[in-house]
Formats: C-alpha cells, sequence, structure tokens
C-alpha cells in the first residue's frame, strides 16, 4: 500500500497509529490521547512474532538438501499456500529480535510517566517496524527555554529482513511511514544520539543496554541544559570577556615568532598563522552579534552560538584534513567548540558535567 505500510488484518487499516496529529497521507488510526503499550502494538501491526527456517536446495538428482549458509526469516502469524510467509533469507548467524522485547524497552520511560506512545507502525509486510515515542518534560525551566517542538522523541525501529539493524535513536522528526522513517535515519552512523545494534548474539540484551544509554535520565538532561541556556541567554558580555572566553579558545592567536615553544620556523609560517587566526576571529566577532537568529544582545548564548555557527559551516576558515564530520562529532573542530562552551559556560557560573 501507499507510504509502504502494512495492513493490519484486524482492523482493516493501514498498520499504523498516531496521537493526535493526522499523518499527512492520512492512513493508519489517529488517536485522540496515548495508547497503552498493548493497545500500541496491536494498532500498529507490531504484536507477531518471527523465527528462522531451515531453507533447502534442489539438487540436480531431484533430491534437496538443507542449506548451511543461510536460513530463512518467517512471520508466524500469517501463512501462505506455502505455508509460513518468508520475509527473507539471511545469513546462518541471524538472530531474530523480537517486535515486543525491541519495543519493550520503552516500557519503563511509559511507567514512570517521563515519555508516552506517539506513532508506530509496521512497513513492507513486516519487514520493518517501529514504535516512537515523545517525551512529556514538564519542568517550568525547559518549557520556557525548549517549549514541545525541541525536545527530541525516542524511536525504536527493528527490521526482519537483515538489511538493518535494531536501531535506538533520538530524533526530532515524527516519524509516520516509510517516507519519514528514512529522514529520521539519515546519516545516522554519524551521529552520538543513536545506537545500533546488530541482530547477533545477545541482541536482546543490547537493545536494553542501547535504550538505557540513550533515554536514561533524559528529563534531567533537559533541566540541565535549560537551566545552562538561560544563564548564559541573561549574561552580556563585555568585549574583554569575549576575546578571552571565546576567541581566545576557538581561535587562538599564534605564540611569538621568537617564543620557547613556537611552531612556527619562519616568518612566513608565522604571518599566515596569524592572518588564518584573525580571519577567524573576525568572522567569529561578526556572528556574534549578526548571527544566524541573533538579536544582537552580545550575551554568553549569542557568542557561543556565533562560534559555532563559523565552525560548523566555514570550511574555509576550518578547514579539516579527512572527514568533516569525523571532525565535528569527535575530533578538532568538536574540541573547539567544547572549549568555548566550557569557557562561557564557566564565566556565567554554570557547571559543566
Amino acid at each position: 500500500m501507499a507510504h509502504e505500510l502494512d495492513r493490519n488484518l484486524a482492523t482493516g487499516k493501514a498498520a499504523m497509529f498516531s496521537v493526535e496529529e493526522t499523518p499527512w497521507h492520512r492512513e493508519g488510526r489517529v488517536l485522540t490521547g496515548a495508547p497503552t503499550f498493548e493497545e500500541a502494538m496491536a494498532m500498529a501491526g507490531c504484536d507477531y512474532e518471527v523465527a528462522t527456517r531451515p531453507v533447502f536446495v534442489a539438487e540436480a538428482d531431484g533430491t534437496f538438501s538443507q542449506s548451511a549458509t543461510g536460513q530463512a526469516i518467517v512471520r508466524l502469524d500469517r501463512q501462505t499456500t506455502l505455508g509460513e510467509a518468508v520475509l527473507k533469507v539471511v545469513g546462518d548467524d541471524y538472530v531474530p529480535v523480537q517486535n515486543r522485547d525491541a519495543f519493550g524497552v520503552l516500557e519503563p520511560l511509559l511507567d514512570k510517566g517521563v515519555a508516552h506512545l506517539e506513532t508506530g507502525g509496521t512497513l513492507r509486510a513486516g519487514r520493518d517496524a517501529w514504535m516512537m515515542v515523545r517525551f512529556d518534560i514538564t519542568d517550568p525551566v525547559v518549557q520556557e527555554v525548549f517549549a514541545d517542538e525541541v525536545v527530541p522523541f525516542g524511536l525504536i525501529t527493528n527490521n526482519h529482513s537483515g538489511e538493518a539493524r535494531v536501531l535506538v535513536i533520538q530524533t526530532p522528526i515524527r516519524v509516520v511511514c516509510a517516507n519519514t522513517l528514512g529522514m529520521a535515519l539519515v546519516n545516522w552512523r554519524d551521529r552520538a544520539d543513536a545506537v545500533a545494534v546488530a541482530h547477533k548474539g545477545e541482541a536482546r540484551i543490547k537493545v536494553v543496554e542501547a535504550a538505557e544509554r540513550l533515554f536514561g535520565g533524559i528529563v534531567e538532561r533537559y533541566r540541565v541544559i535549560a537551566k545552562q541556556y538561560r544563564a548564559m541567554k541573561e549574561r552580556i558580555l563585555t568585549a574583554d570577556e569575549f576575546i578571552r572566553t571565546v576567541l581566545d579558545k576557538a581561535s587562538p592567536l599564534p605564540k611569538d615568532l621568537h617564543g620557547l615553544h613556537t611552531e612556527h620556523l619562519t616568518v612566513r609560517g608565522y604571518d599566515l598563522a596569524r592572518k588564518r587566526a584573525e580571519e577567524r576571529r573576525e568572522a567569529i566577532s561578526s556572528a556574534w552579534t549578526g548571527g544566524r537568529g541573533h538579536v544582537g544582545d552580545r550575551s554568553a548564548w549569542e557568542a557561543y552560538n556565533g562560534a559555532v555557527e563559523v565552525i560548523d559551516h566555514d570550511a574555509v576558515l576550518y578547514r579539516t584534513n579527512g572527514s568533516r564530520v569525523a571532525a565535528l562529532l569527535g575530533g578538532r573542530l568538536l574540541e573547539a567548540k567544547s572549549a568555548v562552551l566550557n569557557s562561557v559556560a564557566a564565566l556565567c557560573g554554570v557547571e559543566r558535567k
């Protein structure tokens, strides 16, 4: 059917649910309130189990022999004229992860009242399934700073074809079909807020560990971040403070040419390094008051965001050797941004953890 949604045989509708908001493709069940976990599993069509079955290969003499390098993954709730519905042939080391086990890691969040189920569904005849929660962060500081639209969803996807791992991820994208699922998972390998678990060995246990890592304490983390934001937004920097906490961290001027610890062996090398540092400092200074979305209040928050804007997006001033994504996520560029944040936060009396 459209958008690759499966058909829920019990309801006759698309195998998905959505809380309050009607999906753009107008398929599935639209609910006025959050369902229970069991209700969600049923409406999303996720309440089926899979199993592996041996694969037999036809020989030239008309007999069949069992394949030693593959097995079939079958959906147990559906039958065909040939028997159980085969979803895919997978490798012999493939270990199924049941939907109930994958999505069940969300139940503690529901029980504690820190999240509610938002959407869920089944795609491609059951080869893929997802369940998504919205975090209910009612802390007044968080609400004041972030509002609902920037608090991420928690998303878990499960695959039964050997083509993808179980993914546990935070995302700002509300998933309602295959298209939005693809958007939510784009570049997940480069993100720190995503964990993939292969269908091998102790996969079910690893999914639980991934959920605890990404979703555990998320409400408290947002509360801390919100307090940091407000403190930085209220602190107006002097020019000297801006130089010391932002420019000297994001783009320090090179040491004297003839100093004991200089890295520049020639006058030309020193001059080039000085020129590059000054160009970076000028760009960050401009972004402090004129950056994207800035009001020019000369706050510590806009100072930090101005530095991030230049570091993230000016590939000429902040060149990298190798992957720029890697440098932003865990290399030199991340170090530069972290140095600025730590310095500005300390000036504002914000504790960094």
